[in-house]
């Protein structure tokens, strides 16, 4: 019975999952504009926004003791982990001017709006990118556009 339940329930988040389009193709999101504008931070500027930032470096340390019953066992497990010196690359983390991003003037086609993203990619001015903004979760960055995709 069990078995029957998590195997239905697998079923219906894998079935969910693959009709979630991917994020650069949503088109409730993303649009496509040109690059008018780049602004490349100086080693000044990053050292400055290096400062400014709270200490990216933890240390974890978790314990953890379990008992079983029945013929079962018993058990201890210890762990610990470190953050110190890791470079950002979350993807649920926006660009940081400390780590090498760099911010974008964006147009989407169409439109008079302009956009500023920032984005670790390296874009030129003239540049058709697919930009997401808008989204309710999710932080405005660039996408490079795909063959064919053409901002004319």
């Amino acid at each position: 019975m069990m078995k029957k339940f998590l195997l239905a329930g697998m079923v219906v988040l894998l079935a969910a999952c693959q009709s979630t389009p991917n994020l650069e193709d949503d088109t409730r999101y993303v649009r496509l504009a040109k690059v008018v504008d780049v602004h490349e931070f100086t080693e000044a500027e990053r050292k400055e926004a290096k400062m400014q930032r709270p200490s990216d470096s933890g240390v974890s340390v978790g314990m953890g003791i379990s008992f079983g019953t029945g013929g079962g066992g018993s058990g201890m497990m210890l762990g610990a982990g470190s953050m110190l010196g890791s470079r950002h690359d979350s993807r649920k983390e926006p660009p940081q001017i400390a780590y090498g991003a760099n911010r974008y003037t964006v147009q989407p086609l169409n439109s008079g709006e302009r956009m500023e993203v920032m984005s670790y990619g390296t874009y030129k001015l003239g540049e058709c990118v697919k930009v997401l903004s808008g989204h309710p979760s999710e932080y405005s960055r660039l996408f490079d556009s795909k063959p064919g995709e053409r901002c004319e």
